[in-house]
């Protein structure tokens, strides 16, 4: 018996926090008299791992504290987004209740904190859609290791993987698996075999995929 998995990217796929990240950004750079942190900064890291973050968001910092830093800004980001929320992409909630009746759904974020995630599902009401998510930063593990990872654990026999960036495709292409492109999303067109402009187009490129 076939088990198909789809697994979602979460910042630029999903949602667009690229107001708040920014905000709880800079809440912890300006209390230790650090300099601003622009969107363009916070826009360019969204996929990155917490290394990657790290040297975007404080490179005059020695790595180990740069870290702490960015836990720091996540766990103010977390609180603020359990209140307020994000801002979801048209159509989410329509499309994932088509997905949700043929395929398991998943999150594969490079966040370091699995909170983050949460507070997503919780706040876009998504509590019985994805049957599991993975924060591939917050256990030391690659995204195409915790693509890798959700496959194995859930015996999948097919899979798909959709994220909007570069690091994402790098990441399919190291799990094997197909890619489709969120163009809506923070990445350039990277070209690549299968795309969207907007989530209501992807059941019927999954199908295209699959059949």
């Amino acid at each position: 018996m076939e088990k198909i998995g789809i697994l979602f990217d979460l910042d630029g796929t999903l949602w667009d926090v690229t107001y708040s990240t920014y905000k709880s950004a800079n809440e912890v750079s300006t209390k230790y008299h650090l300099q601003e942190i622009t969107k363009d900064i916070v826009c360019s890291v969204f996929g990155k791992d917490i290394i990657g973050v790290a040297k975007s968001y404080f490179p005059n910092i020695e790595l180990d504290r740069a870290i702490e830093l960015v836990n720091e800004v996540s766990n103010v980001n977390v609180n603020y987004l359990r209140q307020h929320g994000g801002k979801v992409y048209p159509n989410l909630k329509a499309t994932l209740d088509i997905l949700k009746e043929k395929y398991d759904l998943f999150i594969v974020s490079n966040s370091s904190n699995p909170k983050y995630i949460e507070s997503f599902i919780m706040t876009a009401g998504l509590e019985n859609y994805f049957k599991d998510y993975v924060a591939a930063s917050s256990i030391n593990i690659t995204k195409a290791e915790a693509i890798k990872k959700v496959i194995s654990d859930y015996h999948l026999t097919k899979t798909i993987y959709i994220g909007d960036t570069s690091l994402d495709l790098e990441a399919s292409t190291l799990a094997d698996v197909p890619f489709i492109q969120a163009k809506y999303g923070f990445g350039s067109d990277l070209c690549t075999k299968y795309s969207i402009n907007e989530l209501k187009e992807l059941p019927s490129m999954i199908e295209n995929i699959l059949t």
